[in-house]
């Protein structure tokens, strides 16, 4: 036995009830659910036989165990997976059955995530299934036998395979919402993925070095030392687990996994280091100026460096189990012999310096034996049932609602766009007119008096609605997360295009002229272009958010005083009012000032809040039911584009009227300001130092920035998922096309001899040849102009962010605003404008989010 895995813990689940319930709510059609009852049946069934609480108690020690919870996850797996396929089980969808998927983390069942989920799910299903492939792999390679480890190997590629699903799904899950479960955490899953690499590349160096003449001691070598490599990888993720996570995860289960990372490791690295060893000294005969000798003393030194601080020390027993100090014992003596050996023929002999362990040659891992998951092969076969789905939404109605979604997402941002440009083009105004160094005047004075004007109150009461400082940083790290997972979605997408176009061309440098079909290269460049605009429109965004979080240091001091009380507020702003004579002698103009301004704030505000009315109308609109319909009415696409916000149509419209008319308030305090300037001909001086009870509006506005940016990612992860969808689309039918080329060639090949006096059989034309269709790459559809929004003039310090437009929808058009005449120039107060920034440094992230390892 390695080391335990504890499964994870599930409750049951009622699948009928609610399936029908949804395939109602969306189409209206009770008789789609009697077609599809016996496969949710079915599906109910087999996952009630998954009793994990029984199951762990002899998953352990009984191998039978582990091969029966392989056969029923994959048996239910293939099931759900169909039923998630075309219902989801995703939380605000209107095609989603309300089933809450109750899942303890496997480290502590105390710990638990509760969500109408499906990809929770599956990622939990998906995890089991990776536990029960490590305990049928353990079970083997205990057996220490060619065959059993060859079956280990299959095994622990199987795992690897669950992992990637697990991955895949993981995606469509916030990870605040599985904060709970440790087990799915980018640690450990980094440590599974590295201790079945590990595991599998030593099985196979076991197994190659039984037939080390075929291969040669070097290849061979190169295997097990990327087990080492992958066993080192594996070994910081549970040192950091065991560092992070201890309280949590539990010393028992650390104190099992961590020695036995740790003594894999040394063994690999090790053994790998004593056979490079022996194949350098049996070289010396045939390159006697090879510094072989001394290339085999430096890997000796390197085995003693690892396995000496371990045999020698006196707590080692308490450290490792005893078998395995056996093994490394054994390992000890071995090395001491060809240490002394060596050494003594080299003294007398050879006379070579020792190779230092940094230009040691290291050999390479062959590729072709390189490790790659493996599907289950009763996986591949077909799920009874699945042609009892054809009558549920068309591809045609979920494009459509796929391009509403789309556009009732545009829309949202293109209010959130308006709405950041105002605040620009009111930031602007007011400085160039003085605006707040006269606003800052009059608070100045009431300040004096010892109240908090209103203008400020509210500054203060929107921080606090939003949590002060606690509630901010949070949206910070949303911010962060969201930024990660679209960072690894643009590698996901790329990658999988890299490799279809791999293997197309392996399969061209293998068939050569037979390869008739058209090359991958010429047919991906639209999703590339495609995947290159948005990766752009990222590493933009990446830049925005630097100067964003920048902002909101230089106001955290701010936002952590309006969680203050009043009263040390009043005490903390500045009382020195020199002004205050002639504020008395112009109050009337002031409080024209104060109360339109207060206005334009009251108007702001009302903004915010149409936008809150319509992300709540929207999440209660069954697209897809609208797109279904729509189709089956023949209503043309605009129209039901127009049908879809139907319901917020009245916001759209106020929100234009508000926009128009917090212009011209806007235009009219930056006139009185005018006047004001006029009157007090103040200096720059003033002007600089102006703005100090002004801080909390400086403060909104950083918060304001990073709602945007939480905004933008919410849209970028849309676009980068239905980029996705679209190149899973092209994948299936290319792999589709080339398994017939393939299975043609192999049939051709089968049949040649008998028919090698019959006419010549021409060829079948690859699929694409013979009229199928790829999955086609639309053009974006015409969508109605909504919202309308004011058409500011530009400015130099007013930036776009970079979805402001994602995909060339149609412009819009907006009533122009009110120009605000041009002063002769005065320093400009301090702004925080939502603009372009530096390069961030970029980092790496693997499949979710986890830091990629320099090999």
């Amino acid at each position: 036995m390695l080391f335990n895995l504890p499964l994870k813990q599930t409750r049951p689940v009622d699948l009928l009830k609610p399936v029908e319930q949804a395939i109602l709510n969306c189409y209206g059609e009770p008789t789609l659910f009697t077609e599809i009852r016996d496969v949710v049946e079915k599906t109910q069934k087999s996952r009630q036989i998954l009793d994990y609480e029984k199951i762990n108690l002899s998953i352990a020690t009984d191998p039978q165990t582990s091969e029966n919870l392989e056969n029923n996850l994959l048996e239910y797996l293939k099931n759900f997976s169909l039923l998630f396929k075309h219902l989801r089980f995703e939380q605000g969808d209107q095609r989603s059955p309300q089933v809450m998927f109750y899942w303890s983390d496997s480290y502590d069942h105390k710990r638990s995530c509760q969500l109408n989920s499906g990809r929770l799910e599956l990622i939990s299903q998906y995890y089991n299934l990776i536990i029960s492939y490590y305990y049928q792999a353990n079970s083997k390679i205990v057996k220490d036998t060619d065959p059993d480890r060859k079956a280990a190997y299959t095994k622990l590629r199987n795992g690897l395979w669950a992992l990637e699903q697990l991955k895949q799904n993981i995606h469509g899950l916030s990870k605040d919402s599985v904060s709970q479960l440790y087990d799915i955490q980018t640690l450990n899953l980094e440590f599974l993925e590295h201790a079945f690499c590990g595991l599998a590349y030593k099985a196979l160096y076991q197994n190659m070095m039984s037939q080390v003449k075929t291969f040669g001691l070097n290849n061979v070598c190169g295997t097990i030392f990327e087990a080492a490599k992958e066993f080192t990888i594996s070994l910081k993720a549970v040192e950091a687990m065991n560092s992070q996570y201890q309280k949590q995860i539990g010393k028992n289960i650390l104190s099992q996994i961590l020695p036995t990372i740790q003594f894999n490791q040394i063994w690999t690295t090790v053994t790998g280091c004593i056979q490079m060893a022996v194949f350098h000294y049996g070289k010396i005969s045939d390159e006697s100026r090879g510094q072989n000798m001394g290339k085999a003393l430096g890997f000796l030194a390197n085995a003693q460096q690892q396995l000496l601080p371990i045999v020698n020390d006196k707590n080692g027993s308490k450290a490792f189990p005893p078998d395995q100090l056996d093994q490394l014992k054994q390992l000890n003596q071995q090395l001491t012999q060809l240490v002394t050996e060596y050494n003594y023929k080299n003294q007398q002999i050879y006379k070579e310096q020792l190779i230092a362990s940094d230009l040691l040659p290291y050999p390479p891992l062959m590729e072709q034996i390189r490790l790659k998951p493996l599907e289950p092969p009763s996986f591949k076969e077909p799920v009874n049932g699945a042609n009892k789905f054809s009558g549920f939404v068309s591809e045609e109605a979920l494009q459509l609602s796929r391009e509403i979604k789309m556009f009732v997402e545009q829309t949202k941002y293109s209010l959130e766009e308006s709405l950041r440009l105002l605040f620009d083009q009111k930031n602007q105004a007011y400085a160039e007119t003085y605006v707040t160094y006269f606003i800052d005047m009059a608070q100045q004075k009431q300040l004096d008096q010892g109240g908090i004007p209103q203008a400020i109150q509210e500054k203060i009461a929107y921080i606090r609605t939003r949590g002060c400082l606690n509630g901010i940083e949070k949206i910070i790290e949303q911010s962060k997360q969201a930024s990660i997972t679209c960072n690894q979605l643009l590698g996901q997408i790329e990658q999988l295009l890299m490799g279809e176009q791999q293997q197309d061309q392996e399969n061209r440098n293998k068939y050569g002229a037979k390869w008739t079909r058209s090359p991958s290269a010429q047919l991906s460049q639209q999703y590339f272009k495609s995947l290159q605009d948005l990766k752009a429109k990222y590493l933009q965004a990446q830049k925005i958010d630097f100067e964003v979080i920048n902002g909101f240091e230089k106001c955290k001091e701010t936002v952590i005083l309006a969680s203050q009380s009043d009263q040390v507020i009043i005490q903390k702003l500045p009382k020195s009012n020199n002004n205050s004579d002639f504020v008395n002698q112009n109050a009337q103009l002031f409080g024209q000032l104060t109360t339109q301004d207060q206005q334009v704030n009251s108007i702001i505000d009302q903004l915010k809040f149409f936008i809150q009315q319509y992300n709540q109308a929207m999440q209660e609109i069954n697209v897809t039911k609208i797109a279904v319909q729509g189709l089956n009415d023949g209503m043309p696409k605009d129209q039901i584009f127009n049908a879809a916000l139907q319901n917020v149509q009245g916001f759209i419209e106020q929100f234009n009227n508000d926009m128009n008319q917090v212009s011209e308030l806007i235009s009219k305090v930056c006139g009185i300001a005018r006047e004001l300037s006029n009157l007090k001909k103040q200096s720059a001086e003033q002007v600089q130092q102006s703005g100090q009870t002004n801080i909390f509006a400086s403060a909104q506005q950083a918060i304001d920035n990073i709602d945007h940016s939480v905004v933008f990612y919410e849209q970028l992860k849309m676009h980068l998922e239905e980029q996705d969808r679209k190149v899973k689309d092209f994948l299936m039918a290319r792999n589709l096309e080339s398994e017939q080329l393939v299975q043609q060639f192999n049939q051709q090949q089968t049949y040649q001899q008998s028919q090698q006096y019959q006419p010549p059989v021409q060829p079948q034309q690859p699929l694409q040849q013979s009229g199928y269709q790829y999955p086609p790459y639309p053009n974006q559809p015409q969508y109605p102009q909504y919202p309308q929004q004011p058409n500011y003039p530009k400015q130099s310090n007013v930036i776009n962010h970079p979805l402001a437009n994602p995909q060339n929808y149609p412009p819009q058009q907006y009533p122009q605003q009110q120009q605000y005449p041009q002063q002769q120039p005065y320093p400009q107060q301090q702004q925080y404008p939502y603009a372009q920034y530096p390069q961030q440094q970029q980092q790496n992230y693997g499949l979710w989010g986890q830091q990629q390892q320099k090999k």
